[in-house]
């Protein structure tokens, strides 16, 4: 349900300074951190906490602007989401402003990149959860009754700290309110109408967006379609087949490519038994001695899990810490021969660390599928049936079962959505994503009246990270530049 990029975002050393909201509808740019290129300008708005209730209780919307390069040629404002949930948009901003390079050129040229704060997140009134509660054994792959009455009373104790230390946030960080927010946002720039490219849960926000403010868009980007209109169970398995799918065609890649560490060999097997050892006897990380890590050792479950952010980009993607294929087939080797660091899950060392923000909007965003036991049973055969390798333990695998007992209701229910009166918005995505399934895209695409699909043939999430001489993501920056989208049915290669 996320895109797994805020760790590696906040490695980054972005340290953003923030003040004191100002009122809706006023900005007072400043500096965002010594740490930061002068260039890139903070500022915060107060928004309702409610929107149920505007004049109420406010809290505060965090974001960042790196100025368009080219003035005299300046379209406006583009706000920009990472994905996630839990992606601060002043974090890659900040990337860009460092020399990062994370967008096409195009786009820096020619408008003020936006990194918005969505609330809970980054900059902006923070989520907050117990580092403690977190960090306490519990295994996410119970093997009995008994072992899933742990994880119940595991999840129930982090929702609880959550709330105590959150207060009544916790329950207003979904994502319409969120695209409320944004809409604040634009109405404060003075820019006109919205300019947005979304990435991944990006994309929910987008839909929303057009569907609340059809009218106001000037140009919207979705890339990598999160699709938010199907059951919990869809998304679940769903999500399952397309994590298993990266990982055969990484096994089959890893298998004959000289440059994989497990070249010549049958990866797929190699992986299923290094799950089953692992589960028989846990693997350990030697790199926990020296990092902060929830456990010395690594499951069979951990690895299965772990594995999916190293297939999120085929290739390695420095700039947020992403090792891709050829680094998932160094750590698979390590792990065989005793070293399973890559695999560990880092221990949570603050009260706003990922991946308490993400959760908290999965939370509230999407309807809760496991009451019990046998719904976990249920749950976990249908991963093992669509998925044999990875066996279901996706992003959604996660975000199912750590809001067991959450104590907020979900506040942004599952629809279809309803969109009148919107320009053409560009979809695109690949045929080979494991995060967010192609399927998805082809849904949303015939769900929004006037939606082109552009689809890139190959692996990896998201296709705006991709450089310059990509014709997938230079395409996307010439739709939002000149609103033109790509023919009907372009299909371009990786």
């Amino acid at each position: 349900m996320r895109t797994r990029v805020t760790t590696a975002l906040a490695a980054c050393g972005a340290i953003l300074a923030v003040t004191a909201p100002t009122a809706a509808g006023t900005i007072r740019w400043h500096g965002c951190g010594s740490q930061l290129p002068a260039a890139l300008r903070c500022a915060e708005l107060a928004v309702p906490l409610d929107y149920a209730a505007p004049r109420g209780a406010k809290i505060k919307l965090g974001f960042a602007r790196l100025p368009a390069q080219d003035r005299a040629h300046r379209i406006g404002s583009l706000i920009i989401n990472p994905g996630g949930p839990g992606g601060a948009g002043s974090q890659v901003i900040g990337v860009e402003a460092a020399g990062g390079h994370l967008w096409h050129p195009a786009l820096h040229r020619r408008f003020d990149l936006i990194g918005m704060d969505p609330r809970g997140i980054g900059t902006s009134t923070p989520v907050l959860c117990d580092p403690a509660t977190f960090n306490a054994p519990a295994s996410f792959f119970p093997r009995s009754p008994e072992e899933f009455a742990r994880l119940q009373e595991y999840a129930a104790g982090l929702g609880a700290g959550c709330l105590s230390a959150t207060g009544p946030l916790l329950g207003h960080v979904d994502t319409l309110s969120v695209t409320r927010d944004m809409e604040a946002l634009r109405r404060a720039l003075g820019d006109g109408k919205l300019n947005f490219l979304g990435l991944s849960y990006g994309a929910e926000i987008g839909t929303l967006y057009a569907e609340l403010y059809p009218r106001r868009i000037r140009a919207m980007a979705l890339d990598g379609i999160l699709d938010h209109s199907v059951s919990t169970t869809t998304v679940f398995r769903e999500a399952a087949e397309a994590y298993e799918d990266t990982f055969d065609r990484f096994a089959a890649w890893c298998g004959r490519e000289a440059r994989c560490a497990l070249h010549g060999r049958d990866v797929a097997a190699l992986f299923d038994e290094l799950v089953a050892r692992a589960d028989r006897e846990p693997i350990p990380a030697a790199r926990c001695a020296t990092e902060p890590c929830r456990t010395a050792t690594v499951t069979g479950g951990d690895i299965r899990l772990n594995s999916f952010v190293a297939l999120t980009t085929k290739n390695p993607l420095a700039a947020l810490g992403l090792p891709g294929w050829q680094g998932l087939g160094e750590a698979l080797a390590a792990a065989e021969q005793g070293d399973a660091s890559a695999f560990a899950t880092p221990m949570a060392t603050g009260p706003r660390d990922d991946p308490f923000p993400s959760l908290a909007v999965n939370c509230v965003d999407y309807a809760r599928n496991v009451a019990g036991y046998d719904d976990f049973a249920a749950m976990e055969e249908l991963g093992r049936r669509v998925a044999p390798h990875t066996q279901g333990a996706s992003e959604a695998w996660l975000g199912i079962l750590g809001c067991l007992g959450w104590p907020v209701p979900q506040a942004n229910p599952q629809h279809r959505p309803k969109i009148h009166g919107a320009p053409p918005i560009l979809l695109v995505s690949a045929t080979h994503d494991p995060s967010t399934s192609y399927v998805w895209a082809r849904r949303a695409a015939r769900q929004i009246p006037r939606a082109v699909l552009l689809t890139r043939e190959g692996d990896g999430h998201t296709s705006s990270w991709l450089g310059p001489h990509s014709r997938t993501n230079t395409a996307i920056a010439d739709y939002l530049i000149t609103r033109r989208t790509p023919a009907p049915g372009t299909r371009y290669g990786s």
